[in-house]
């Protein structure tokens, strides 16, 4: 289950100096894009200033890439479709609040280089819907996802940036990702969620770390994901903690897992994850790998050939 020592030491340093190296690209690039986003004009939302819009939407609509639009406090019943690069900015994530009233998204992301702060998203399938937008660069950063079926559904969609958010109170998933890879997701909170984090089919070198899962269902699932990174997070309080199906190397390290009531980590077909160091305390088991199936082998070429050869000797005895 574990790799030895040394192996395991010289596997961490170079996922280690990958991600350092991702993560560095990452600031460089976003910096460039902010310095870009300053020169844009503003727009704004609710308020009582001359000109402001009353739908969040309309001044999207009438937004260019490189503006913010800027909305203040209020509830907005409104599913938003974003198809450019702006910035969008909550006057106050407490009382900024995008309604979704269980519709299929509320904000649905169509372009790179989005960046959302500052707001309450509440009460529709998916709170924020990424699809299809490789290589896009954008954030979601110091809002409050609260009671949708996902909060943040990452589809195809790499190089974002989650962090900040608190995520919680979701049937389905906090944060799920399908196929979506080189994501950053820090310094989170997920807490009563049924699958809190969700790594699903082919979601590859993403990094997740300083995040707080605190009573989850499940806090950290992978799925047929591999080379993610999963450092220095808090995993309390739940029935399970991070579990991983047919998912290989992985780097799951540094963590504080405590507290769950079944298992700490549990693996599923998944071979070659670093493991440890990890700090467990109180969980019902702290790692858990379930045993293989036993192979089932057709009968080898030697039965079959000797079985013939009994066939063949009692055909010939009954011919005599």
């Amino acid at each position: 289950m574990m790799l030895g020592r040394n192996k395991a030491l010289h596997k961490l340093s170079l996922i280690t100096i990958f991600f350092i190296l991702f993560f560095s690209f990452f600031i460089i690039v976003l910096n460039a894009e902010i310095y870009r986003a300053k020169n844009g004009n503003m727009l704004y939302v609710g308020g009582k200033g001359m000109g402001n819009y009353t739908t969040i939407q309309d001044a999207i609509d009438n937004s260019s890439d490189g503006d913010t639009v800027y909305v203040y406090n209020g509830i907005y019943l409104e599913n938003i479709v974003i198809n450019k690069s702006i910035n969008l900015v909550g006057l106050d994530k407490n009382s900024t609040i995008i309604e979704g009233n269980g519709s299929l998204y509320i904000i649905l992301i169509k372009s790179s280089w989005v960046n959302i702060t500052g707001f309450t998203i509440q009460n529709g399938k998916a709170g924020v819907y990424i699809p299809e937008a490789n290589y896009s660069f954008n954030s979601v950063i110091d809002n409050i996802v609260f009671n949708n079926w996902d909060g943040i559904r990452l589809y195809n969609s790499s190089n974002n940036n989650i962090s900040g958010n608190t995520v919680s109170d979701h049937s389905g998933s906090g944060t799920i990702l399908y196929e979506s890879s080189n994501n950053l997701i820090t310094a989170n909170n997920f807490t009563n969620n049924y699958r809190a984090l969700v790594l699903g089919r082919w979601s590859d070198n993403n990094f997740i770390s300083g995040n707080d899962f605190t009573e989850n269902a499940c806090s950290i699932r992978l799925d047929f994901s591999f080379n993610n990174f999963i450092h220095k997070n808090s995993i309390a309080y739940g029935k399970h903690g991070v579990s991983l199906s047919c998912s290989n190397n992985n780097n799951i390290t540094n963590n504080d897992i405590e507290n769950n009531e079944n298992y700490g980590i549990y693996l599923s077909d998944s071979d070659d994850n670093v493991i440890s160091p990890n700090t467990f305390f109180n969980n019902y088991q702290d790692v858990k790998e379930e045993p293989r199936p036993p192979e089932i082998r057709a009968p080898g070429f030697e039965i079959l050939f000797t079985i013939c050869a009994i066939l063949l000797v009692l055909f010939l005895r009954r011919k005599h």
